[in-house]
């Protein structure tokens, strides 16, 4: 099966998988109770959620461009948004597609080698993992209490029911580790008996990779990069708290809500599907209606409504980003061509 076929296979597959949670999480309800619900928003707060995202990516921008410089290449600001928003536009089509369109794309307009690009990008994302892990680290702390009725009602509970007295689950499991790291192993060793000049290849992107990844130890205004880095998670909790004030039976909630909702919503994100479409709106109504107590409508509404306000906007920055740079193309070529000198032949 050609490798191409595979991956749209793969897309179409979880973008039916999101599909199918969102009829599943909506079934049963009350449809126009929830149209209803997000007719009646006070859209003055989610345009404000909008622009806390806009920020955040332009401080994005900001922070890549640190780690950019950090390996002696240059990228104007706007170049490096723009490539930012087509690499999120991208994600919305195939998850994770979005990492190599924005390398891809910076390193065409700006000229810095893609390699470095995608060892900053790594080393981007390693730090946000970071981050993520730290607010995990304090919303259990902080909702201990919630989280662990939480993980006992939905997860721990119905494992322990499933495998109770089913020890052939627990066998069907290990079997499939043990498959798992078969596959692995025939992957690295068909890939060590490459031949040499793909070898040499992928020491050189790995090289690239590397020193990309070093960016971070490299960056000359480490406090530039951390301020930039508090203030895009700080973005990131306005997007979802600021949503909040938008429906009447949500604008109660507290600071600690928002938090939680970000860890949550970022892990719902986290799965292969498109644009986060229903493994989003599933953790997010879950957190709303068994830690907070919000009914089922109206915490749809807000998933709904949180998700939508900022697809939309990645759709029309990502759209405005890549008329931008074929704009620039586009001049960038009438700049190259240099006008031939008229021979004037003589009579």
């Amino acid at each position: 099966m050609p490798a191409k076929f595979k991956r749209i296979a793969s897309v179409i597959l979880f973008a039916l998988i999101g599909v199918a949670i969102l009829w599943y999480i909506t079934r049963g309800q009350d449809v126009n109770r929830i149209w209803n619900e997000f007719l009646k928003a006070n859209f003055t707060w989610v345009l404000l959620s909008i622009l806390a995202g806009v920020v955040s990516n332009v401080l994005r921008a900001l922070r890549w461009n640190l780690l950019i410089n950090s390996m002696n290449h240059t990228s104007r600001t706007s170049t490096t948004f723009y490539a930012v928003m087509t690499g999120y536009l991208a994600n919305l089509a195939v998850p994770r597609l979005g990492e190599v369109t924005r390398c891809a794309t910076l390193s065409k307009y700006s000229g810095v080698p893609f390699n470095v690009l995608a060892g900053t990008v790594v080393a981007e994302r390693v730090f946000d993992m970071i981050c993520l892990l730290t607010l995990i680290f304090f919303t259990i702390i902080l909702q201990f209490q919630f989280l662990k009725e939480f993980l006992d009602y939905y997860v721990i509970s119905p494992v322990l029911s499933m495998t109770e007295g089913k020890i052939w689950i627990l066998v069907l499991i290990g079997f499939a580790g043990l498959g798992v790291l078969f596959l692995m192993w025939k992957y690295f060793k068909n890939v060590s008996s490459q031949k040499q000049s793909l070898a040499s290849k992928i020491k050189r992107q790995l090289v690239g990779f590397l020193r990309g990844m070093a960016s971070l130890g490299l960056v000359k205004n480490k406090i530039l990069f951390l301020v930039y880095s508090v203030f895009i998670w700080g973005l990131y909790y306005l997007m979802v708290y600021l949503v909040f004030f938008a429906l009447s039976a949500t604008s109660h909630l507290g600071l600690m809500a928002g938090l939680t909702l970000l860890v949550m919503g970022s892990l719902g994100v986290v799965a292969p599907v498109p644009g986060g479409v229903g493994t989003y709106h599933f953790v997010v109504i879950i957190t709303l209606t068994e830690l907070y107590g919000i009914a089922t409508e109206p915490a749809t509404s807000y998933a709904y409504l949180a998700h939508a306000s900022q697809m939309v906007m990645i759709i029309l920055l990502g759209a405005f980003s890549w008329m931008m740079l074929s704009f620039q193309l586009k001049e960038s070529s009438k700049q190259n061509i240099t006008p031939q000198p008229e021979i004037i032949k003589k009579s």
